[in-house]
C-alpha cells in the first residue's frame, strides 16, 4: 500500500515509464540518473516502471534504438525488427509493474528508491490506467504543481491498423504484452480524468506536433516533447533534474529545464536532437491562422505546395514536418501566402514557444512543433482528432493529395 499521504510540496513529478517493450533495459538506467538527484524537500519524484523479460521488436519509430536511431539500413543501423533487442536476465531482474518513490543513491549499478508498491501485469498501454496512476500519485504526493512525464515510443498523432501492424502503435505508451497503445485520443481522455496537470511531457518519439498539442490544450498549460525520433535512453534526467532543482519551479521553468538539459546532454555526445516546450493555450489562435491559410492555400498551385511540402524539415515519421519551416518555403514559392505564413511563425516563435533546442545541422530549421503533411495519400484517421473537428487542415490536406 502507498504510505499516508504527505506534506504538500512544490511539485510533484509523475513518471509512467512503459518498458514492457523493446526498451526494458533503460528504466533502470533512466532511474539511476534520478536517483543522482532524487525526490528534495520541495519536489516529489514518482515512477510507475514496467519491464518485460522478453522484449519482441515493437515500432520505435527509428531505425534502431539500441545503438543509434539515426543511421539507416545502409548504414548498419537496422530496425529492431531486424537487430534483436537485448534481453533482461530473467535471474538478476526483475520484472512486471511497480511503483516508486525516487530517492537521492549515488549507487548508480543497482536502484535505491522506495519500492511503494507492484502491480503484477498492470495493461500500461491502457489510459485508464495512465489515469489511475497520476491520481494515486497525487492523492498520496500532494504538491502545488503537478508534472506528468509518458516515457516510452512515441508515434505523433498516428494510429496505425491492428490487423496490419503487429504490434500495435497507437500513439505513445506501447504494452508489448497486452498489445495496447495510446492513442492521442486516448492521452487527451486520461489528462481530463486526471484533472490536468501543470506541465505535460513525452520522453518518446516524434509527439511534438499541433496535433498532440490541441488535444490536450485544455489540460497542460505546458506541453514538452520532441519533433524527431528521442534516442533510446531518453531524456537525460540528471542533467534535467540538476537544472530543475536550482530552478524557481514554476511549469515554464521546469519545462525549460527539461529542454535545456536535453539539447545540453546530446550536443556533448555529438547526437542530432529536437526537445521544445509550448504554451499550449496559443493553440487555438495557431488553429485559425493555419485555418485562414489553407483557405489561401486551396486557390493556389498545387503542384507548387507539394513542392514546398516535400523540402520542409521532415521528422522520421515522413508525414511529420515541422510547420514554421514549411510555412516559410510556401510563402516563398507564393508570395499570397507569405503574410499569413508569416504570422503563423512569428505566432509559434514568439507566444507559443517556451523554449526550443534543436541539436544538429540536420535540425537547424526545426522550429519546434510539427504537422501532418503526408506526400502519399491521406489517412483517413486524421479525422478523429479535436483539431479535425475544429479546423481545417485536414481538408486542406485532403485536397492537397487528391
Amino acid at each position: 500500500n502507498a504510505p499516508k499521504a504527505r506534506a504538500q510540496k512544490e511539485l510533484t513529478i509523475m513518471l509512467f515509464l512503459n518498458g514492457k517493450n523493446n526498451l526494458s533495459k533503460y528504466v533502470d538506467y533512466d532511474m539511476n540518473e534520478m536517483e543522482t538527484v532524487g525526490s528534495t524537500d520541495k519536489v516529489n519524484i514518482v515512477v510507475e516502471a514496467g519491464r518485460t523479460a522478453y522484449t519482441p521488436p515493437s515500432n520505435p519509430g527509428g531505425w534502431n534504438d539500441y545503438d543509434n536511431p539515426y543511421d539507416n539500413p545502409w548504414n548498419g543501423g537496422w530496425h529492431p525488427g531486424w537487430h534483436p533487442p537485448p534481453m533482461l536476465k530473467a535471474a538478476s531482474d526483475w520484472t512486471g509493474v511497480r511503483r516508486y518513490y525516487v530517492t537521492k543513491d549515488d549507487n548508480t549499478a543497482v536502484l535505491g528508491s522506495t519500492l511503494v508498491q507492484e502491480l503484477g501485469k498492470a495493461d500500461m498501454g491502457d489510459w485508464n490506467h495512465l489515469a489511475e496512476f497520476a491520481q494515486w500519485a497525487r492523492a498520496n504526493y500532494p504538491a502545488r504543481r503537478y508534472m506528468l512525464v509518458v516515457w516510452n515510443h512515441g508515434d505523433g498523432w498516428k494510429t496505425k491498423d491492428l490487423e496490419t501492424l503487429a504490434p500495435v502503435t497507437k500513439g505513445i505508451s506501447y504494452d508489448d504484452e497486452t498489445g495496447n497503445g495510446i492513442t492521442t485520443v486516448q492521452l487527451g481522455q486520461a489528462l481530463a480524468k486526471i484533472g490536468g496537470v501543470d506541465i505535460y511531457a513525452s520522453d518518446a518519439c516524434l509527439m511534438q506536433m499541433q496535433e498532440v498539442v490541441y488535444e490536450l490544450k485544455n489540460y497542460a498549460p505546458v506541453i514538452v516533447g520532441s519533433e524527431e525520433t528521442e534516442p533510446g535512453d531518453g531524456w537525460d534526467y540528471n542533467a534535467f533534474l540538476t537544472r530543475l532543482v536550482t530552478s524557481n519551479l514554476s511549469p515554464e521553468a521546469v519545462a525549460r529545464s527539461a529542454v535545456e538539459g536535453y539539447g545540453a546532454s546530446y550536443s556533448a555526445k555529438g547526437k542530432s536532437v529536437t526537445l521544445s516546450a509550448v504554451r499550449s493555450r496559443e493553440a487555438e489562435a495557431l488553429r485559425r491562422l493555419t485555418d485562414q491559410w489553407a483557405d489561401l492555400a486551396m486557390q493556389e498551385d498545387k503542384a507548387a505546395l507539394k513542392e514546398a511540402v516535400k523540402a520542409a524539415t521532415a521528422f522520421d515519421a515522413v508525414d511529420s514536418r515541422d510547420l514554421p519551416h514549411f510555412m516559410s518555403l510556401a510563402g516563398e514559392k507564393l508570395p499570397a501566402l507569405k503574410a499569413k505564413g508569416a504570422e503563423i511563425i512569428s505566432l509559434i516563435r514568439d507566444r507559443m514557444m517556451i523554449k526550443n533546442s534543436p541539436v544538429g545541422d540536420s535540425y537547424k530549421n526545426a522550429g519546434g512543433l510539427a504537422m501532418y503533411m503526408p506526400t502519399y495519400g491521406f489517412d483517413a484517421d486524421y479525422s478523429r482528432l479535436a483539431l479535425s473537428k475544429a479546423g481545417k487542415w485536414d481538408e486542406f490536406m485532403q485536397w492537397l493529395n487528391n
